[in-house]
């Protein structure tokens, strides 16, 4: 199996954090998003965020639907690396977004597109010019982590065209479907791996052996 980056997402605790990076963990995510049971703020400040400042690993804003104004104020004082949109933000959105860290000074910040995989592919061109990379993750009525997949298969076919990341309830039992998904169309673009629900002992806190063991088997 090819090397495979890896997202931990919907960490509550700093010291995990320091665990994850010093386990070789290439991104990791902070939901800022109010109504997640991961909702970063209510366990560390921005100016936590902000101190911890891993040499290797990126560090990952995920926003549902928020003002503009108020993402790049936490993108700023919690010193973010890239910055996942899991809402349904225009392209009206994204192009004011980018427009907006060009005056910041923050074109180094990427952009991550999610799509909610339901019963069909969802139309990626018009996002393909504003974005630095996919995330395709499980549809659901609510926003964020299911915990669930949703159908590998409707991916593998095609061209995707960018880099991505697989999302949507991705557990220690997948390590032979992420192998086959390699060798599809779909694979060529496969960059990392986001993973989150299936790894925890309860909402925002991990089994860190469990993310090591999975990291291990992947190699």
């Amino acid at each position: 199996m090819s090397a495979l980056k890896i997202k931990v997402c919907g960490i509550t605790d700093i010291n995990q954090a320091i665990a994850l990076q010093a386990m070789g963990v290439d991104f990791i995510g902070f939901i800022f998003y109010p109504s997640s049971k991961r909702y970063v703020l209510n366990t560390l400040s921005l100016n936590d965020l902000k101190h911890f400042n891993p040499p290797h690993t990126r560090k990952v804003g995920v926003f549902v639907n928020e003002p503009i104004d108020n993402l790049l104020h936490i993108v700023v004082n919690a010193g973010l690396d890239m910055i996942q949109l899991h809402g349904d933000e225009s392209l009206e959105y994204y192009s004011l977004l980018r427009e907006k860290l060009t005056e910041l000074s923050l074109e180094q910040v990427d952009l991550i597109k999610v799509f909610r995989v339901g019963d069909k592919m969802p139309d990626l061109t018009p996002f393909e010019s504003w974005v630095d990379f996919y995330l395709f993750d499980t549809d659901s009525k609510l926003y964020g982590g299911t915990g669930a997949h949703f159908n590998w298969e409707l991916l593998k076919g095609n061209s995707i065209g960018k880099t991505y990341f697989l999302s949507g309830g991705i557990g220690p039992n997948d390590i032979g479907g992420i192998e086959v998904m390699q060798q599809t169309k779909a694979g060529k673009d496969l960059f990392a791996l986001d993973i989150n629900s299936q790894f925890e002992l309860e909402p925002g806190i991990k089994n860190l052996e469990k993310i090591k063991t999975f990291i291990d088997a992947l190699i």
